[in-house]
């Protein structure tokens, strides 16, 4: 399921990232990989803040729906 439908407080794991090679390569350095476990921390009209190792991020909804979760 996309990222955008996790609930807030909820942690999964990212799955695969269907966006265009170069961004995936910024969410790589980000640390946003396949395995990589992720949580959403809130949401405001799509847009999401999020725990990745340790550390807030946050991502546009376009993004976002970009990346594939596994709860």
């Amino acid at each position: 399921m996309p990222l955008t439908m996790l609930t807030p407080g909820k942690e999964a794991i990212v799955n695969i990232c269907r966006a265009k090679e170069s961004t995936k390569k910024f969410l790589e350095g980000l640390g946003i990989i396949p395995g990589a476990p992720i949580s959403v921390i809130s949401e405001v009209n799509g847009n999401l803040i999020v725990c990745v190792k340790g550390a807030r991020l946050a991502l546009n909804k376009g993004i976002a729906q970009q990346l594939l979760v596994q709860v």
